[in-house]
């Protein structure tokens, strides 16, 4: 038997709580227009309402609990999972969907976690301007790598040297795995924060679909992580904090190109010259 635990929050919490609720010991999330649900074991309710009280003081979210029905909670899962396609050019699916050939570069991405819409959104968003980038031979790092789609498309669009990095254990794990169910080797795949990727070249390429707050509480090391004329693909913002991030990035130093839109949600292109 399971708990759903509601959560009203900010979407900028969304990756923090995913996070730390995670660890805490959540099995699985996923995004709603008020905030998130996440899923636990009911026999340990005790302990998941210790950790959200802690979190709700921190942060500033209500929540509330239900016990859920008996189901079946693999079409469950995979329900919340239907294929993307990237125009005419990529198809992306998890391993329990059938094949589509009538795309020519197909990714098998099976997450370990929900993340609902705003994840499909600004998926599209970044595979569309990688392919509009020329990555071949290009050193790139994904940061904030979940599922790792962003790495693997990288190196199928021919960089070869890559580090991927997530904060969430689940998220770097999985990197890994699909990684290999593609056939693709990353140069590092590090659990932790952009400080705790090692130091070496500076990246040709910056894969950052993120969130706002840790865009902003990192943006100036990004810079400093970045080749020159170098880029960097910014995406997870929502639209009401465009202005704000076009500005803070671009007193840092970087140079903004372009911008796409999809939904709520935007994605920055941005160089360093």
């Amino acid at each position: 038997m399971y708990n759903q635990y509601t959560l009203t929050n900010s979407p900028d919490l969304h990756a923090i709580l995913v996070a730390l609720l995670g660890q805490a010991g959540f099995d699985s999330f996923q995004e709603t227009d008020a905030g998130l649900l996440a899923f636990a074991p009911a026999a340990q309710h005790e302990k998941w309402v210790a950790a959200l009280d802690e979190y709700a003081e921190q942060f500033s979210f209500s929540y509330t609990s239900s016990t859920l029905e008996q189901r079946n909670w693999n079409e469950e899962w995979e329900s919340q999972f239907p294929p993307l396609e990237v125009g005419d050019r990529l198809f992306i699916r998890a391993d329990f969907h059938d094949s589509n050939p009538a795309f020519p570069l197909e990714l098998v991405i099976t997450p370990k976690m929900a993340f609902g819409t705003g994840h499909h959104a600004t998926t599209y968003m970044m595979c569309q301007l990688l392919f509009e980038l020329d990555l071949k031979g290009k050193r790139v790092l994904d940061y904030g790598s979940g599922t790792g789609v962003l790495a693997i498309l990288a190196a199928k669009l021919g960089a070869t040297d890559i580090d991927a990095v997530d904060i969430e254990q689940p998220s770097a794990e999985n990197t890994a795995e699909n990684a290999t169910r593609n056939g693709v080797e990353l140069s590092r795949v590090v659990l932790g924060e952009l400080k705790d990727v090692p130091a070496g070249l500076p990246y040709d390429i910056v894969l950052a679909n993120i969130n706002r707050n840790v865009i902003l509480a990192t943006a100036r090391a990004l810079y400093g992580r970045l080749a020159p004329e170098g880029t960097v693909l910014f995406s997870g913002i929502l639209e009401k904090d465009e202005q704000l991030l076009l500005e803070s990035l671009s007193a840092i130093g970087f140079q903004h190109r372009d911008t796409r839109k999809r939904e709520d949600w935007r994605a920055f292109v941005f160089t360093k010259n």
